[in-house]
């Protein structure tokens, strides 16, 4: 039923929006008209805002608690991903402290050879590094005594070092295999702990699930309940003025490229008109100098030609002058590239497979047709702009739950993309984001039953239908 009144209001609201190109004559009545219409449309309005009020009141109450469960169902994802990287980082650390333990091992295993060897040396001695008697007795003068005595004093502090380091060695050994006996019993713990938040989880997508089968009980599709009577107003003038605005900057992004070329063109012109100003100015001088030459050889074969007695006048000879160069053609600037054609405009909004395409639906979920396609993947997996365009609404709450809607001018064409089901917003109403921007990040809010992005391809504004496409197209053709 809500379906039905919305319908009624985006066709009155669209109609009512129409351009009509009156002549000068009937400006007058056509304004008129158009106060007479606006005033009908408010009072529809009304009426079917009071209706859809009364219709939304019956599945208020399961509707909030089904967005207050998206939003501890948002949280206990985020919860167990943690735990299960805080898993992965302990059995990382585990592995690390096998290996040191290793280390520790290999070295005691050296380091007890070693002390094997002096302990029997010192045994020999009487619990001495070295005999004491030897040195003293078998110095040959005092110099030699005291050279004996320094080495045996080293020899002693190096024996008292080696069993330092062995029992250093030891005490790490001993503090590592306790520390891996802790992470390890802190695995399971951890483990443990993970196992129930899953199982929390699990309960809590039931219960959601649940409380979703008794709102479609109540007959109520939600996919139809996206908006009020209301909200269809205030998104269509936000939608209306997001398709102005965009097309606004495409215009601007083509007055800019038209202003670019033409100044190129000017550039290229200027470069052509100095070159051929300098291939004629070069041909000048080049024929200016041939006739110089030319006039001096005649004037000297005159003169040496010349009788002893008398003067015979002859003709000068024909002055050739050489052909001019030709001014070198001027490069054209490269053509435009060609607009992509319209089954390659968008790209792919997210990363992960596709677990819902488009078309027929069988109607469990509270639709018909599914007018777009589901992308699964992670909790908080980045999302992005399909393309360059302004945003429509960046708005929370419904069956969408998170969502964006973006309107987009491309080949001169009017096209608008959905986004649904956010974990969170990177973007606002008005703003516009450039193809490849992120714009929020994947989630499962609104009417979803596990994480995925729903997107949406319309040809033109935004228009619903849960039996039909609308005006939807299937956006795999599109990307």
């Amino acid at each position: 039923m809500k379906k039905t009144f919305a319908s009624l209001i985006v066709s009155a609201l669209v109609l009512s929006s129409t351009p009509h190109f009156a002549s000068a004559d009937d400006l007058s009545e056509q304004k008129a008209k158009n106060e007479q219409k606006q005033q009908e449309n408010s009072k529809t309005q009304k009426k079917l805002e009071s209706s859809v009020n009364q219709e939304g009141q019956k599945i208020s109450k399961t509707q909030q608690e089904v967005n207050r469960l998206d939003q501890a169902l948002n949280e206990k994802m985020f919860a167990v991903e943690a735990k299960d990287r805080q898993i992965k980082a302990t059995e990382a650390e585990i592995v690390e402290l096998g290996k040191q333990i290793e280390k520790y091992k290999a070295k005691l295993k050296k380091q007890e050879k070693l002390l094997g060897d002096r302990l029997r040396v010192m045994q020999e001695n009487d619990g001495n590094s070295i005999k004491w008697e030897e040195v003293i007795f078998g110095s040959k003068d005092v110099g030699d005594l005291v050279s004996r005595v320094l080495a045996g004093k080293s020899i002693s502090q190096q024996d008292d070092k080696m069993i330092t380091d062995y029992q250093n060695t030891q005490k790490k050994l001993a503090a590592a295999q306790q520390e891996l006996k802790d992470k390890k019993a802190k695995l399971v713990t951890e483990k443990q702990e993970l196992k129930r938040q899953q199982a929390e989880l699990e309960q809590q997508i039931k219960e959601r699930n649940q409380r979703l089968k008794e709102l479609r009980k109540q007959k109520k599709k939600f996919e139809t309940q996206l908006m009020d009577a209301k909200e269809v107003q205030q998104i269509l003038i936000a939608q209306e003025q997001a398709i102005a605005a965009e097309k606004a900057a495409r215009e601007r992004e083509a007055r800019i490229e038209k202003e670019r070329q033409a100044q190129a063109a000017r550039e290229a012109k200027a470069r052509a008109e100095a070159q051929a100003a300098q291939a004629a100015a070069a041909e000048q001088q080049a024929a200016e100098a041939a006739a110089a030459k030319a006039a001096a050889e005649a004037k000297a074969n005159q003169k040496s030609s010349a009788p002893a007695t008398g003067s015979t006048k002859q003709s000068a000879p024909a002055v050739t002058v050489p052909k001019a160069t030709p001014a070198p053609t001027p490069t054209p600037e490269p053509a435009p590239a060609p607009a992509p054609s319209s089954s390659s405009l968008f790209i792919h909004p997210t990363s992960g497979s596709i677990t819902q395409g488009y078309g027929s639906a069988n109607g469990s979920n509270g639709y018909s047709f599914h007018n777009g396609i589901d992308f699964g993947a992670p909790v908080g997996t980045p999302i992005v702009a399909a393309a360059t365009g302004t945003v429509i609404t960046a708005s929370s709450g419904g069956p969408y739950g998170n969502h964006v809607m973006i309107a987009h001018q491309l080949n001169g064409k009017t096209y608008t993309t959905v986004y649904a089901h956010m974990s969170s917003l990177n973007a606002r109403a008005g703003q516009r984001v450039s193809q490849g921007e992120q714009i929020g990040a994947l989630g499962s809010t609104g009417n979803s039953t596990g994480p995925h992005l729903h997107f949406e391809i319309h040809v033109g504004g935004y228009s619903y239908s849960a039996s039909g496409p609308a005006n939807t197209v299937n956006p795999m053709s599109m990307l």
